[in-house]
């Protein structure tokens, strides 16, 4: 979704007067770090701290299991709040912190009825129950939950509770009412968001004895990265007991991947950057998504252009409609290499896009490109070369590729159905671009003509037939993956599976 000019014009302007937890005012360490430094400073070395530092054997296991001597500063509530909002870039420890406060929470509380809401159903068991910083991997032995996945249950020991929905329909949340929810990626939730919410804290109204003898109120923990979206809004509308922590993707480094925090620092200070990685909430005026690209900074020579690429895609964006004054095809040629900085560089060869009624046509077009391109890509075990056509499916589905066998019988096609808005796939490639990783080769007047005015919403500036052939591949296979950096990767296949239990779920 793209942002309205009132929600980019407000920006940080959203956030005043709101309590704000940063490591800058908190700390910077976990109670584990602080400990580590202390032993490191008296002794010189972090070896045999327990010994040093008088830690019993029963203290060392309780501080190796119990999580919150893990959290740092900004992942820790204060003891009373309504909302605490933790906003952080991607791998900045959101779903630890979140994981962590619905541990503590049932811990603190028998009586604990506890809800997890997430994007989709198996993204809330892939990240907040099960995956590498949600819930069953963060519990202690000694406060371990039973596990009822076909009721959708975790019931701990002491007796409290915790069930999850998806945030797909708000009638779903009617009924129901608990003490805690944590929300995680709510600028994520598609369909009706903002109903969800309110649904959400429309049933976030049970107390129980603890909490009535503590003066504590039903609480929600929010765990989300910023985006320009009404719902962002929404969340921030409700001062009342209200408490921000920020954190940046750095803070979190000691347990990243090395190349992604490379890929990190190189990012953060473009638009999408600041948000996606130092969890500022900065929008820009202007609805052009590529506004901030200076393709001219960026062009290359074609004579000192690479001659060898890790791999090349000619990239297809299918135009609806058989008539001669149709949408051109987009078809826009990128070839991918890994620099010597450590990152994957792309590197516009060609935009070879067209008008014409005939199908043939643009599928000819694609394979003589192929067949022009490959002999610059690598070549894999087998001795073929690492290039391929890649086609959106969403116009002209199993037709697509129909066509383009129809040319070339064995030629290499790869096809991708778009689950998410061109807007969406467009924003991380301009954050790509504004970091200076997507290269022009020689000069493409027409591509980048479009990609100027290239909004992502309906009746933007132009066609965007290029700048769709131009963004797909790049959002594709350049762009890293948009779940949590910080838990573990998960492969196409996986997603695919994810895909068809949701539709079971629903």
């Amino acid at each position: 979704m793209v942002a309205s000019a009132s929600i980019i014009e407000a920006g940080e302007k959203l956030l005043e007067g709101i309590p704000v937890l940063t490591s800058e005012r908190n700390g910077r360490f976990s109670v584990l770090q602080r400990v580590a430094l202390r032993a490191r400073e008296v002794q010189g070395t972090v070896a045999g701290f327990a010994d040093l530092l008088g830690l019993t054997a029963q203290e060392l296991v309780t501080l190796y299991y119990e999580p919150i001597y893990s959290l740092r500063p900004v992942q820790v509530p204060p003891l009373t709040y309504r909302t605490f909002f933790f906003l952080g870039g991607r791998g900045t420890g959101k779903t630890y912190a979140g994981a962590c406060a619905v541990i503590e929470e049932a811990r603190a509380d028998p009586e604990a009825r506890i809800l997890i809401v997430g994007p989709t159903y198996s993204e809330i068991r892939q990240n907040q129950i099960e995956g590498p910083s949600g819930i069953l991997s963060l519990c202690p032995p000694w406060f371990y939950p039973t596990y009822h996945r076909a009721k959708r249950l975790l019931v701990w020991p002491n007796g409290a509770q915790a069930t999850w929905l998806p945030a797909k329909n708000a009638d779903k949340f009617r009924g129901h009412q608990y003490t805690f929810i944590w929300a995680d990626e709510p600028v994520a939730w598609k369909g009706d968001a903002i109903a969800v919410y309110k649904e959400c804290r429309a049933v976030n109204r049970l107390r129980t004895t603890r909490m009535r003898r503590e003066g504590l109120s039903a609480r929600m923990f929010i765990t989300t990265t910023p985006a320009p979206t009404p719902l962002f809004v929404e969340m921030l509308s409700d001062r009342e007991g209200l408490v921000l922590a920020r954190s940046s993707t750095l803070e979190n480094s000691d347990n990243l991947d090395p190349a992604y925090v490379r890929y990190a620092r190189r990012m953060m200070h473009s638009t999408e950057g600041r948000r996606e990685f130092l969890g500022e909430l900065t929008f820009s005026m202007d609805p052009a998504i590529y506004r901030r690209v200076n393709w001219k900074a960026l062009r290359i020579n074609p004579k000192d252009a690479p001659k060898e690429y890790d791999y090349i895609v000619v990239s297809i964006d299918p135009a609806t409609g058989e008539k001669k004054n149709s949408d051109l095809h987009g078809i826009v040629v990128v070839g991918v290499r890994r620099e010597k900085d450590g990152l994957d560089h792309v590197y516009v060869l060609a935009d070879l896009s067209l008008q014409s009624p005939e199908p043939s046509a643009w599928a000819k077009r694609a394979v003589e490109a192929l067949r022009a391109w490959e002999p610059a890509a690598k070549k894999d075990r087998r001795g073929r070369p690492r290039a391929w056509i890649f086609a959106e499916t969403n116009t002209g589905g199993n037709m697509v590729t129909a066509t383009i066998r129809a040319v070339a019988a064995k030629v290499k096609v790869q096809v991708q159905r778009a689950q998410q808005s061109k807007a969406e796939r467009a924003a991380p490639v301009s954050a790509l671009a504004e970091a200076g990783l997507v290269h022009m080769v020689g000069k493409h007047e027409k591509l980048e003509k479009q990609l100027a005015r290239f909004t992502g919403q309906e009746g933007g500036h132009g066609r965007d037939d290029r700048a769709d052939a131009f963004a797909w591949p790049i959002f594709l296979y350049v762009v890293p993956r948009r779940h949590n950096a910080g838990a573990a990767e998960r492969v196409a296949a996986a997603k695919e599976r994810a895909a068809q239990e949701d539709d079971e779920d629903e």
